[in-house]
C-alpha cells in the first residue's frame, strides 16, 4: 500500500473548519482566549502573513494552551481544495532531497501552506499510488521528482486541475512546469573536466534503477563526453549499485577487476563516490595520482573526506525555494514565466581529481 510510503508534515496553519468532533476546541474559544474575532483566527490559520506578529503570537499561544487541532477535511470540502501541497521524492535517506524538502516546506509554510511528502523509492508505480491518494485530499499543487512517470500518473496530473511542478530534471515537454537542471550536461561537463585534467581511462558508477531518469541521463553525459573526445566508453566501464556507501566500494572493485588501467571514475552520487574513495585507500591507491574519483550532489560530507571530493554541486535548496515560489504564483494565477526553468549546476574541483 502506498500509505506506508507516505510521510506527512503539517504545521499549525492550513485549511480549517470551525466545527470539530464533540468535545474538540472550537475556533471561537481560540478567539476569546486571544482577544480577537473568530475571523481573525481563521485568517491567522489560513494566511498568517496577513496578521500582525503580535496578534499571531497571541493566537498561537491560545492554540497551544487549548490544544486546538485544525479540521483539514472541513476546509477542503468547503473550498474543494486544501492548502496542502503534495510532494513526491524518490528517497528520504539522501540529504540532497531532505535539504530540498526543508527549503520548499519553509517557503510554503510562510504563505500558509502545508507540505505532505511521499517517498516513491524510485518506483513509478508507488509514485502513481501516492499521487492518487494525495489528489483525494484536493491539494493546491503537486511537485514531482523527475520527468518520467506512468501514463496513469500523467493522466491524473492532467485531470487534477492543479499546478504541477516537475523538478531535478530538465525536459522540453513538461507536464506543466519543470524546474531543474540538465543531469546529462552535468555529467558531461564533469567527464570533460577529467579529460582536460589528463585522465583518459574513465569509468562510470551510478545508482542502478530502471526508473531513475536522473541516473540514466548522467550516464548518457559520461558517454557523450568520451565519444566526442575520441576515447573508449564501453559499457564494461560502467557499473551500477544501490544507494549505499558500500556499493561505491563494490563498483570500484568491479571496474578495476575488469579494467585495471582505469585512471578515473565519475560517480552519479556522492554517496557512491565516498565508498569508492574509502576502498581506494584500503587498497593503498593514491587519490588522485593512481585514480581520480568524482561525485555528484556536493552533500556535506563531500568537502570533509580526505582527500576532499571533487563533485557536481546541485542547487538543491534553491530548487526547493524556486519550486515553492513558482507554485504559489501558479496557485494565485499570477505566474507568466517560462515552462522550463534551468537553475544550472557547478563543477567543484577539490583534491580527489
Amino acid at each position: 500500500m502506498a500509505a506506508r510510503k507516505i510521510a506527512k508534515k503539517r504545521s499549525a496553519v492550513g485549511p480549517v473548519g470551525n466545527e470539530g468532533p464533540k468535545g474538540s476546541v472550537r475556533m471561537q474559544e481560540i478567539a476569546e482566549r486571544s482577544g480577537v474575532t473568530a475571523m481573525t483566527v481563521s485568517r491567522a490559520l489560513r494566511t498568517p502573513n496577513k496578521v500582525s506578529p503580535e496578534t499571531l503570537d497571541r493566537i498561537r499561544k491560545a492554540i497551544d494552551e487549548l490544544g486546538f487541532v485544525p479540521n483539514f477535511v472541513a476546509g477542503s470540502l468547503s473550498s474543494r481544495q486544501s492548502r496542502m501541497v503534495a510532494v513526491s521524492v524518490p528517497s528520504l535517506a539522501n540529504s540532497v532531497f531532505s535539504d530540498f524538502i526543508e527549503e520548499m516546506s519553509t517557503t510554503l509554510m510562510d504563505k500558509g501552506y502545508t507540505t505532505i511528502v511521499g517517498c516513491s523509492s524510485y518506483d513509478h508505480k508507488y509514485e502513481e499510488e501516492i499521487l492518487s491518494e494525495f489528489l483525494g485530499w484536493r491539494p493546491a499543487g503537486v511537485i514531482l521528482t523527475g520527468t518520467s512517470h506512468t501514463e496513469r500518473t500523467k493522466e491524473m496530473c492532467r485531470r487534477s486541475g492543479v499546478p504541477i511542478i516537475e523538478t531535478w530534471c530538465k525536459t522540453n515537454k513538461p507536464l506543466d512546469i519543470v524546474i531543474g537542471f540538465s543531469n546529462q550536461r552535468a555529467a558531461y561537463e564533469m567527464t570533460r573536466s577529467l579529460i582536460d585534467w589528463g585522465y583518459r581511462k574513465i569509468g562510470f558508477g551510478y545508482v542502478a534503477s530502471e526508473n531513475n531518469d536522473r541516473s540514466m541521463e548522467r550516464r548518457r553525459g559520461w558517454k557523450k563526453a568520451l565519444t566526442e573526445a575520441g576515447y573508449e566508453c564501453q559499457d564494461s566501464r560502467t557499473r551500477g549499485g544501490s544507494f549505499a556507501i558500500r556499493e561505491g566500494a563494490m563498483i570500484l572493485d568491479k571496474l578495476l577487476k575488469e579494467h585495471p588501467d582505469t585512471d578515473a571514475i565519475v560517480f552519479g552520487s556522492d554517496t557512491l563516490a565516498v565508498g569508492a574513495l574509502m576502498e581506494a585507500q584500503r587498497r593503498g591507491l593514491r587519490v588522485p595520482e593512481d585514480i581520480a574519483i568524482t561525485g555528484f550532489g556536493d552533500v556535506e560530507m563531500a568537502s570533509e573526506t580526505v582527500p576532499a571530493l571533487t563533485t557536481v554541486r546541485t542547487p538543491r535548496r534553491e530548487l526547493g525555494r524556486v519550486c515553492a515560489e513558482v507554485l504559489l504564483r501558479k496557485i494565485a494565477g499570477t505566474y507568466d514565466g517560462p515552462r522550463v526553468i534551468d537553475r544550472g549546476f557547478e563543477i567543484v574541483r577539490r583534491q580527489s581529481a
